[in-house]
């Protein structure tokens, strides 16, 4: 159920901005993003609240993003 919410992270994120939330050069590259879980705010025409969504549904480990319930 935790990777369903990282990924509804990253469609909310990319509904948003209109592009992938972790972007690499290569495979190695965005491998290493994706585990340091770094990525751009979406546009400021968004709120914050939806922001925080998104980068709470993306956290790293997977106990601190929210539950399905």
């Amino acid at each position: 159920k935790k990777c369903d919410i990282w990924s509804l992270g990253c469609v909310l994120y990319e509904l948003a901005s209109l592009k992938p939330p972790f972007q690499g050069t290569g495979m190695k590259d965005l491998f290493n993003r994706i585990s340091k879980g770094e990525f751009e705010r979406i546009p400021k025409t968004y709120s914050n609240e939806l922001f925080d969504i998104i980068r709470r549904c993306l956290k790293l480990n997977p106990n601190e993003r929210p539950s399905c319930d």
